[in-house]
């Protein structure tokens, strides 16, 4: 086994593979968050490499050998169909990481922030539950399945060694439609809250507007606030539902993603 994986080494079918599982996991859900070490992620990609490896076999161009130029051209290339396929199954998280922002910061909760680990920055409390909430719908309707079904159907769809700027470009077309509908998906998922906030902001101007000896600005927050988290409390199921639904898109998005490619590289 130690002979297979040393001689693996020297292929450039083994590079090919390795490189676009790391591009992968450099954007991919869940295995790009910081809460993973990076050694871990380096295994985990060996590990996939050492298996898909006598899987996919040796194509007539990598079976010739490749120049270090084109070698190193290509697993630019093999970078980027790691990434761009991670990164679209990311918008889904993007959108409802947006959500859970816009959301925070009309219940008055733009300065309570958290260590977000799927985004190595400060997030909202809401933006963390409702990111947590999405990871468990993910893995309940075995979104990772999908996922790694779609990496396997990416060495069908997109030969190693063929990715191209025509592939690019379609990619590119294909991210700016999913990050559209994310937010879509971001607006659905936080106009609940945001619309019962603005009605209790409204509502509180008004009574400042006829009693204005009452200090509406001392208690304003701690109303939003409630307001807001009882609505949460309340759309619960709806926003279930919503990441339920789009979680189950991701699977079509992604071989949506897949079929573009391939009609470039042809």
């Amino acid at each position: 086994m130690d002979t297979v994986v040393l001689s693996a080494w020297s292929s450039p079918l083994f590079l090919l593979i390795l490189f676009r599982l790391g591009g992968l996991f450099l954007t991919a859900p869940i295995f790009a968050g910081s809460h993973l070490p990076i050694p871990f992620k380096i295994g985990l990609a060996l590990s996939l490499t050492v298996s898909l490896y006598p899987l996919l076999g040796k194509s007539a161009l990598l079976a010739r050998g490749m120049e270090p130029f084109s070698l190193a051209l290509s697993i630019v290339g093999e970078v980027a169909v790691g990434v761009v396929i991670g990164l679209a199954a990311r918008l889904l998280f993007v959108g409802v990481s947006l959500a859970g922002e816009l959301a925070g910061v009309q219940m008055g909760l733009g300065i309570a922030n958290v260590v977000d680990p799927q985004f190595p920055q400060q997030a909202s409390i809401v933006a963390q539950f409702l990111e947590l909430m999405t990871i468990l719908t993910f893995l309940t309707l075995h979104g990772h399945h999908a996922f790694l079904e779609a990496v396997w159907a990416s060495f069908e769809s997109i030969p190693l060694g063929t990715f191209s700027g025509a592939a690019a470009a379609g990619a590119a077309s294909v991210l700016v439609a999913l990050f559209g509908k994310s937010l879509v998906l971001a607006l659905r998922l936080s106009s609940p809250i945001m619309v019962a906030v603005l009605i209790t902001n409204v509502a509180m101007g008004l009574l400042a507007r006829v009693a204005p000896q009452l200090n509406f600005f001392a208690f304003g927050l701690s109303v939003t606030f409630i307001v807001g988290l009882l609505v949460l409390l309340v759309s619960l199921p709806l926003l279930t539902h919503l990441i339920g639904v789009s979680t189950g898109q991701v699977r079509l998005e992604l071989f949506t993603l897949l079929r573009s490619l391939s009609y470039a590289v042809r």
